[in-house]
C-alpha cells in the first residue's frame, strides 16, 4: 500500500484555459491519476526552477561584485607591496 503525505495546504478553485493539444498530451503522458495531480507538480516543478534561476543569478551577481573588490584590493596592496623591491 502507498503511502499518502497529508498536508494541511487550503486548496482555491480557479479555471484556466490550455490549447485542447496540450491537454491531449497531458493525458497521453500523465502519470499521475488526475490531471489536477499532473498540473499542481508542473507548477511546482516550474517554480523550484525559476527560484533556482533567481538563486543563481544573485550568486553570479555577488561573485562579480566580489571578484570586482577583490581586485580593487590587490591593486592597492601590489603597490605598496612591491615598493621595497625596487
Amino acid at each position: 500500500m502507498a503511502s499518502q503525505i497529508v498536508t494541511n495546504r487550503r486548496t482555491v478553485k480557479t479555471t484556466v484555459l490550455f490549447e485542447k493539444s496540450l491537454l491531449e498530451e497531458i493525458d497521453m503522458l500523465n502519470p499521475f491519476h488526475t490531471r489536477k495531480d499532473f498540473l499542481g507538480e508542473a507548477c511546482k516543478s516550474y517554480l523550484n526552477q525559476l527560484k533556482r534561476k533567481d538563486i543563481d543569478e544573485q550568486l553570479a551577481k555577488a561573485c562579480s561584485e566580489a571578484e570586482d573588490d577583490d581586485s580593487a584590493v590587490n591593486e592597492e596592496w601590489e603597490t605598496i607591496t612591491l615598493e621595497n623591491w625596487r
